[in-house]
């Protein structure tokens, strides 16, 4: 019990480090999935499944990009949601046969991920403006400190909210895979590939609210045809 708390709680602190790269501090792309899920999968110890979740996620979210006022769907939380879920996997199945799995359950993380980040944007605006008003009256160090306290918030909100995500999919991942019998052990990897030809489109212009129809068709053949595939 104390090392899969460990593991989560260490995970929700790289989620909320990673979450800076974004939009708070530096923009180094480390919290694109091919990067930020590949370092969960070595800090968990499982960096093959963390490079073949980050493949996945790049695919899913290639377009979805910040247009304008547009504030994009990022596949931070989903990607390293997957990645967590397969490090926190007990045994005693191979975890390539469960990537399928954890993709279902991460992608829908994805809304949570966009709320935590709006309800940042709205409160650094207020940091801003103060910010604003301390540097008219040249208190530069005042400044700083409003920059420091912005980059603190937006760590622990995305990782706050990653940790109780996490804690939620992990016990029902688990609880599922348990209960699952042999109907799990059919979904291996081999039926990623349907899965992934039926969702190579959803890289398509989500921006515009119609790019969700294509995105959520995309989903349903792919996960219905890779389920298919692994039961005939």
């Amino acid at each position: 019990m104390t090392v899969a708390v460990t593991k989560i709680l260490l995970s929700a602190l790289v989620a909320g480090i990673l979450s800076l790269d974004r939009n708070a501090f530096g923009q180094f792309q480390i919290s694109r999935p091919m990067v930020a899920s590949f370092i969960l999968g070595l800090v968990l110890g499982v960096p093959a499944e963390g490079v073949i979740l980050g493949l996945i996620y790049e695919l899913f979210f290639l377009s979805s990009l910040p247009v304008g006022s547009f504030i994009p769907h990022h596949p931070l939380f989903p990607s390293l949601i997957s990645v967590l879920l397969i490090g926190m996997y007990p045994g005693p199945r191979p975890t390539m046969e469960l990537i399928g799995l954890a993709v279902l359950f991460g992608v829908p993380t994805v809304f949570l991920d966009r709320a935590v980040n709006i309800h940042w944007r709205r409160s650094n605006e207020k940091a801003f403006h103060r910010a604003m008003v301390y540097l008219r009256l040249g208190r530069t160090d005042l400044v700083q400190l409003q920059h420091l306290m912005s980059a603190l918030r937006a760590g622990l909100y995305h990782g706050g909210s990653f940790l109780l995500a996490g804690t939620v999919l992990v016990i029902s991942f688990n609880y599922l895979i348990k209960g699952s019998g042999p109907l799990l052990a059919r979904f291996s990897i081999v039926a990623m590939i349907p899965f992934l030809t039926g969702l190579a489109g959803l890289a398509s212009d989500r921006t515009a609210r119609r790019g969700w129809k294509g995105f959520t068709l995309g989903l349903v053949l792919g996960a219905g045809l890779g389920i298919w595939r692994a039961l005939y």
